[in-house]
């Protein structure tokens, strides 16, 4: 069969699928997506469900904080009192215990055993991981659907499980990937709001299911939702100039800005009312992740002159040194590490940068999925590829082709935060995980890129080469 003839049976095929009852279309796409969760996401969930039982046998975790949260938990059943301990007829901050870990985890594990009235374990929290993971696999499909990417929903429901749920542990790492996930709601609600894609009330549906993610990540890792906030207002400012553009109204972006201002800020808040409605004794140490800390031991994640080394201890003695009466992990800790990273910095600029650009080479050329290509081989052809497929806009512009633009600049805006990430900190996979996340929906995306652009090739509507 020569391509003529092999572009004629598939514009057939095509054009006979086209002109299907809008019904039956609707019932194999359920159908299709049917079929993804259950031939691979339950099993894959029920297994590891079944495997988080090895953790029964496990006095207690090698994470420190992990330990600190269930006993928070046991205290939280006791007293209702949440994010604190219990110590000698006292309520001590959790944070004073758990040495600036993030409160997310002690939080859901303190309600979950409010209401369940008994004692969480090691396997509630493997478990809790599994779950935020799961939700936000689910999530991030159920908003790809919605924007009629169709065959990137499938990819994700076949291939994200493996990501998602096939690995996990009791430490609050192991929750990054379906933390991220949940964050692109966000960004893409307002996109398809600004450019009228959904009904309305499904995009404000939309935007309050992505205020609630970025609240949840500020609980659970204070990192992506300063992230989510990056990527949103720079959409937000897309919108506002569009909006000018067009003499429209943009209050209401505002008013989300000023909401997803407010609600990345949750982790604070929820302290503030713990210390309200209890008797919680003055916390001595931040509640949630410190900067400066990370920026300055993140120097040492390689070799370096400064003689720096990634580890926690490193920041704790230099800090002791430069102030010995400054408390580990305190607010005035914090105000030191700031000091020695920019003196780091005044001691030899083309070291910090030399550092850096190792663990940008470090992170570009790591595996985040093992059956996956590096970062910089990946993400090439699928930058390449929506370049071609968005190419002349008089022959390939169109809403469909706008959503699947939409989708990979948010991914790749992601990505290339969680890159930044490990620059400024540490380029382990541990930490970066959640670019496999991005790498499987840009993957669908870039498929529907070719698939579409081809198709136009097919019937003469536009040129191969822009």
């Amino acid at each position: 069969m020569n391509a003529s003839a092999a572009a004629q049976v598939m514009t057939r095929a095509v054009q006979t699928f086209t002109h299907l009852p809008w019904f039956f279309v609707v019932i194999l796409k359920a159908a299709g997506i049917a079929s993804c969760i259950w031939l691979v996401l339950w099993p894959q969930l029920a297994s590891s469900l079944e495997a988080s039982k090895r953790y029964s046998k496990d006095a207690g975790s090698d994470w420190i904080a992990t330990n600190v949260w269930l006993k928070s938990a046991e205290c939280t059943r006791q007293t209702g009192a949440w994010l604190a301990l219990c110590e000698d007829g006292k309520l001590i901050p959790i944070s004073d215990r758990a040495l600036a870990d993030d409160p997310g985890h002690a939080l859901i594990l303190a309600w979950w055993t409010r209401l369940t009235d008994r004692t969480v374990t090691l396997v509630d929290v493997a478990r809790l991981n599994l779950i935020l993971n799961l939700s936000g696999l689910v999530l991030l499909a159920t908003v790809l659907l919605c924007l009629r990417a169709y065959f990137t929903t499938l990819v994700l429901l076949v291939l994200g499980p493996y990501v998602f749920l096939e690995w996990f542990g009791t430490s609050p790492h192991w929750a990054l990937m379906g933390i991220s996930a949940m964050q692109v709601v966000l960004p893409l609600a307002l996109i398809a709001r600004q450019k009228r894609w959904l009904p309305p009330a499904a995009t404000t549906a939309l935007i309050v299911v992505g205020l609630l993610a970025l609240s949840l990540a500020s609980l659970v890792r204070e990192a992506i939702a300063q992230m989510t906030l990056v990527v949103t207002f720079a959409v937000m400012a897309w919108a506002i100039m569009r909006a000018l553009q067009q003499h429209r109204r943009f209050h209401a972006v505002i008013v989300i800005a000023l909401l997803a201002l407010l609600v990345s800020q949750t982790a604070r808040l929820t302290v503030i009312v713990r210390d309200v409605l209890y008797n919680v004794e003055p916390a001595q140490l931040v509640a949630t992740h410190g900067m400066a800390h990370t920026l300055y031991i993140g120097l040492g994640a390689v070799e370096n002159k400064f003689g720096l080394r990634y580890d926690d201890m490193v920041g704790k003695e230099a800090a002791e040194k430069a102030s010995p009466d400054v408390k580990y992990l305190s607010r005035g800790y914090f105000r030191v590490m700031w000091a020695l990273y920019f003196d780091r910095w005044s001691e030899d600029p083309m070291e910090v940068m030399r550092i850096y650009l190792a663990k940008l080479g470090a992170i570009l050329g790591n595996r985040i999925l093992d059956s996956a290509p590096p970062p910089w081989v990946f993400f090439a052809p699928v930058i390449g590829i929506q370049w071609l497929a968005n190419g002349r806009r008089t022959n390939y512009g169109s809403a469909s082709c706008d959503r699947r633009l939409a989708i990979n600049l948010v991914c790749l805006a992601f990505a290339g935060l969680f890159v930044a990430q490990a620059v400024l900190a540490h380029p382990t996979r541990f930490y970066s995980s959640p670019i496999g996340v991005f790498m499987l929906v840009t993957l669908g995306i870039t498929v529907e890129n070719i698939g579409a652009w081809s198709w136009r090739g097919f019937r003469g509507k536009g040129r191969l080469t822009t």
